[in-house]
């Protein structure tokens, strides 16, 4: 049976973004990667360490191939749902990594949304632009924020 292809785009974002996580990172989970469907249900797509600080942080991938009419549409409503409860559950928090335009292996924009800063299904696209990075640098770790930018 063929794949889905919006699985197969989204696997294929899941490992750009998990590349671009270089040396400084250790990928602790990978829900890609043999997780049971308990874990999958819970966990966003990678749960990362910043090695120097401990900082643990999770990473939920999404790639759209285009917004529609400024807005876009990266969740449902259940997932938000999810993804609080993983907030509230591990006390570590978690990042929307967006991709859009182009090839998930190579998206024409890349977008690092803070989970609290993105409460909503639909997320505004000029909303988006101060998340806005660069899709093929890679991560690294802002002391200042606790984030990775």
């Amino acid at each position: 049976m063929p794949e889905d292809p919006t699985h197969v785009a989204g696997a294929a974002f899941e490992r750009h973004v998990a590349g671009l996580f270089g040396k400084e990172f250790r990928i602790l989970k990978w829900m890609l990667e043999g997780a049971t469907k308990e874990e999958v249900d819970f966990s966003p797509d990678l749960e990362i360490q910043h090695i120097k600080t401990g900082n643990i942080f999770g990473v939920e991938c999404k790639y759209r191939s285009s917004h529609y009419l400024g807005r876009l549409s990266w969740a449902k409503e259940y997932q938000l749902k999810k993804y609080d409860r993983y907030k509230q559950m591990t006390g570590y928090p978690l990042f929307i990594v967006i991709g859009l335009g182009g090839v998930p292996e190579k998206p024409e924009y890349m977008y690092c949304v803070p989970a609290w800063q993105a409460g909503h299904t639909l997320l505004n696209a000029d909303a988006l632009k101060r998340y806005r990075r660069d899709p093929r640098r890679k991560f690294r770790w802002d002391e200042r924020a606790h984030l990775p930018v």
